[in-house]
This record gives structure tokens, C-alpha cells and sequence, in this order.
């Protein structure tokens, strides 16, 4: 009889998801610790580490919430269920069948998690308050950067992980990040001396997502800006070193100025930034798609 600290579920897929949208075989064990290996999150992380190399897919020290998110394609403040999902940490090892592709890992992970850990959810709609991301009266001033070409990831300094996409850390300092959704995103030491970060690609949905957890309800794009710009955001290093907000500091113009948001990287940086873009946020109430858990166990089950 297995211990709970070395027990291992493998499960062979009897059944074919459509799209071949499900594992082969997937091996499920409680996680390990955080690997603490080099990398950076763009959007927050806990620690998770997911990459895919051909048809071997490699999930370490990752939640069920994360697990969710990730199968459902939505965000945190999308997700409703138990708080123990955040601290229920699995290490994943999986092979895909032959012809599946990297972009079909949310409904392969969909589909095991609705099968050994037995997961149950509705959906349902709700008006929430939101701060909504619009043009500022002056209108926006951002760079198009659509007929850029494309960065590629630069052969120097070391591999870095980053949940956006590969990363690399430079030899002279700073780090790339070449990521699908966000585009590539480039970091080093600002003019202030601060944390200087470049997305050189960037959509305004993207860039909701990148401001939500940084203030305390979701950022949703009202912008109608629809093509893809270039957004730097340099945070001036506060008094005593560490992130978050100098008490100093008066709001940024046309920002919003009762935005609450807990201490991070990016500072008063990332909200002077929109500012002197001509965008701003607005406190509004929008419909927001949910999950919402009905059932979970919190280790998988033998079919």
C-alpha cells in the first residue's frame, strides 16, 4: 500500500477527448518544493513551473487553482471555489498523444482534471466592480508598433523561466522575455535607476491584464485601441529599497486615484506609465464571466 507522500496516480486515457485534447499517459504526485531556479513573472506566480517539449509536458509545484485557471483560460478574479485549491501542489508529468499540440494543454489539463480529481463546475455571469481602461481627453499617445519587426530571443547570457514565454538573462544585466500574448518584453536598469521593463508588442487587453493585479478589482480594456504598441514602464526605486508605493507620492494625472494596490515591483511606475500614455482608469461595474467549482477532490482517484 502506497504512502500519501509517494503515492502516484498513472492513468492511461481510455477515452479520446475531441481534438485528441487529452493526455496519454499522465503521472500525478504531491509536489516537491518550489525549484527556486532563475525566472521572472511578468503577472504574478506562486512558484509553478510549466513547460512543454514536444510531446512531453512537465508541470512542477503548481495549485489546482493554477491548474484551473490554466484549463479554463481565465483569471484569478474569474475563478470561484474552496481557498484550499491554492495550497494543494502537484507535480505533473504527462505525454500527449501524436498530433496533439502545445496550444491543446488547457483542454488536456480540463480533462484531467475533470477525471481524477473529479472537478465539477457551472459558469455564470455577474456585474462586478471593475476599473475600466479607457482613453484619456486628450486621446492616447502610444506608438504603433505593428510593422516592427519581431525580437528574437537574443543567443547570450543564461535561460531563464518566465510563465510569459522563454526568457533569457543578459550577460550586461536585464533580461528578454519573447512571449506569444504579450509580445516580447525587454527589462534592465531605468534612467532613475529603477526597473525599466519594455513591451515592445503590446495589446490593450494585454495590458488590463497586466495592470489587475496590481489594483484591487479587475482591469478590463474600454479602450477600443486596437492594434498592437509599443509601453515602458520604469519604477523610480522607493526610500529603503523593495517595491511598492512611496507615502510621498501624489497620484499620477489622469489615473485613477483611489486605485488600492498592495506593494510590487512595478511601483507608482506602471500607473505613471498609463498616465503619460493618455489612458487612465475608471471605476465602472461590467458583466464578468465566473467559474465557479461545484466539486473537487483534493488528490486524484483512480478510475
Amino acid at each position: 500500500m502506497r504512502t500519501k507522500a509517494a503515492w502516484v496516480l498513472l492513468l492511461a486515457v481510455a477515452t479520446l477527448h475531441a481534438q485528441n485534447a487529452a493526455f496519454e499517459v499522465v503521472s500525478i504526485k504531491p509536489a516537491a518544493k518550489s525549484e527556486g531556479s532563475p525566472g521572472f513573472c511578468i503577472v504574478p506566480c506562486s512558484g509553478e513551473h510549466v513547460t512543454v517539449t514536444g510531446s512531453r509536458v512537465d508541470i512542477r509545484y503548481i495549485s489546482l487553482h493554477q491548474l484551473i485557471l490554466r484549463a479554463y483560460r481565465i483569471k484569478p478574479h474569474q475563478l470561484s471555489g474552496p481557498d484550499w485549491m491554492r495550497t494543494q501542489r502537484f507535480d505533473v508529468a504527462a505525454k500527449m498523444l501524436e498530433g496533439a499540440g502545445k496550444d491543446q494543454l488547457p483542454e488536456m489539463l480540463e480533462a484531467m482534471l475533470e477525471e481524477p480529481f473529479q472537478l465539477k463546475v457551472h459558469r455564470d455571469t455577474k456585474e462586478q466592480p471593475v476599473y475600466a481602461l479607457v482613453v484619456g481627453k486628450n486621446g492616447a499617445n502610444l506608438r504603433d508598433s505593428s510593422g516592427d519587426p519581431d525580437t528574437a530571443l537574443p543567443a547570450g547570457g543564461r535561460a531563464m523561466y518566465s510563465p510569459q514565454g522563454e526568457g533569457r538573462i543578459l550577460d550586461g544585466g536585464g533580461f528578454v522575455v519573447v512571449d506569444r500574448l504579450l509580445g516580447t518584453v525587454r527589462s534592465g536598469r531605468g534612467a532613475s535607476g529603477g526597473l525599466k521593463m519594455e513591451f515592445l508588442k503590446l495589446t490593450m487587453p494585454a495590458l488590463a491584464e497586466i495592470l489587475t493585479p496590481h489594483a484591487d478589482r479587475p482591469v478590463v480594456d474600454m479602450t477600443g485601441l486596437p492594434g498592437v504598441y509599443y509601453f515602458a514602464t520604469e519604477n523610480r526605486p522607493p526610500d529603503g529599497g523593495g517595491g511598492g508605493r512611496k507615502s510621498s507620492d501624489a497620484p499620477p494625472p489622469d489615473s485613477a486615484a483611489s486605485v488600492s494596490r498592495p506593494q510590487d515591483p512595478f511601483g507608482e511606475g506602471i500607473f505613471t506609465a498609463i498616465a503619460k500614455a493618455g489612458l487612465k482608469l475608471e471605476a465602472r461595474k461590467a458583466p464578468i464571466e465566473t467559474v465557479v467549482v461545484d466539486h473537487l477532490e483534493k488528490t486524484p482517484t483512480a478510475n
